[in-house]
């Protein structure tokens, strides 16, 4: 049995679309789609992973006495399957249709975090833990349709908990970058995570706090507005961090594996460091927003037709981090002369061929992050000497 997933537009290195999802360049362009899965080997022998035939029931103990991390800044996204999903899932198991296999990270023996099977995991709870869920649209047992846990025969029930599950769990010692590789890897069917909600799931929760703390920026949403469903906001904070506390010219990573570098850098941040990068980005989005208002982040071509609101996250790096390294009698002078600014940037991406391809295409080549910093840094320059 198939159960589809939805996705959502994902901002990425390429152009977003609010609301909508058309990543695919002209034809003669090509995205660089260099796989950020695996940038440098590893040493084989620390992958240590260990699978076992198990029943359903002790998953169920364990979200019973909350030993799963079902990750509590991720909760909201837990459940992105609707209830007829969740149903068909449910009665997958009524009918004794296999399961996929789960994956746990079991490295903390008391609080397993998993890293595939969250919706499945999400669904059985709501129905056999939390009993929050009546089966609706069911396929086969259509006589069980409306019914709760506590409806289900006891021979239905017992299905649930003789339910044979096989389980792969990461063990203690596995390096961190082998556990991202695996988590990329093995997120190829479902609901497939982005980046940021794997970063998310392995973070600690003090630092998915932070991070969802500084996405709840006001004038962030004023900019791009809510993307907060699959953490898009987030890695845009993230983003701005690491291009902005980290040197992006010198690294070696692609731009996936470099904002996994920032995240381990805010893991050994002091409690000053942590409130000089929330200061720093709280400025660079606020004066964003003061300079270039709705249209922030907004790319714009000759002829452009389309009616659909477009934000690039490319132009989000270079404009935020441009902006924050500003004097305040600088970024004042700026807000004065700010017509002059949004006009010289149009000009750029509609007449400067070499500006608009290291925003558009292939956009973490170092020749492309150095052309669109030295064309912005230059821009501002002229307008603060006019």
């Amino acid at each position: 049995m198939t159960i589809d997933t939805q996705q959502s537009a994902i901002l990425n290195d390429e152009d977003v679309e609010i609301e909508y999802t058309d990543l695919t360049p002209p034809p003669g362009e090509e995205e660089d789609m260099s796989d950020p899965v695996m940038q440098e080997p590893f040493n084989p022998s620390e992958i240590n992973i260990i699978s076992k035939q198990d029943s359903l029931r002790n998953l169920i103990e364990r979200l019973n006495h909350n030993e799963i991390d079902m990750n509590t800044d991720f909760q909201r996204h837990a459940e992105l399957w609707d209830y007829p999903k969740m149903s068909r899932l449910i009665e997958s198991i009524l009918i004794r249709f296999p399961l996929p296999a789960f994956y746990f990270d079991a490295s903390n023996e008391d609080s397993w975090l998993v890293v595939d099977g969250l919706q499945r995991l999400s669904s059985i709870r709501k129905f056999v833990v939390e009993k929050k869920l009546k089966l609706r649209g069911l396929e086969y047992l259509k006589d069980f349709n409306g019914k709760s846990y506590d409806d289900l025969p006891r021979t239905y029930q017992r299905r649930i908990d003789e339910c044979q599950v096989t389980l792969f769990l990461i063990q203690p010692g596995t390096p961190e970058a082998v556990k991202y590789s695996i988590f990329r890897r093995i997120n190829t069917g479902g609901l497939i995570l982005n980046d940021q909600e794997i970063r998310n799931a392995m973070a600690a929760p003090e630092l998915r706090k932070y991070l969802e703390e500084l996405a709840d920026d006001e004038y962030l949403k004023k900019t791009i507005g809510d993307q907060s469903r699959r953490m898009v906001d987030q890695e845009m904070v993230l983003r701005f961090l690491a291009f902005q506390f980290m040197d992006y010219e010198q690294s070696k990573k692609n731009i996936a594996t470099f904002l996994d570098e920032m995240i381990k850098k805010l893991e050994g941040a002091s409690k000053k460091e942590l409130n000089e990068y929330k200061t720093s980005f709280q400025t660079a989005i606020e004066r964003c927003w003061m300079v270039f208002g709705e249209s922030a982040f907004e790319k714009s071509t000759t002829g452009q037709t389309s009616k659909r609101v477009r934000k690039n996250s490319t132009l989000f790096e270079v404009w935020t981090n441009a902006l924050a390294q500003l004097a305040e009698n600088e970024i004042k002078k700026l807000y004065i002369n700010k017509e002059m600014l949004i006009q010289s940037h149009l000009n750029l991406m509609t007449h400067d061929n070499d500006y608009f391809r290291s925003i558009t295409y292939s956009t973490q080549k170092k020749d492309h992050f150095r052309t669109r910093k030295a064309k912005v840094s230059q821009i501002i320059k002229e307008v603060l000497d006019a």
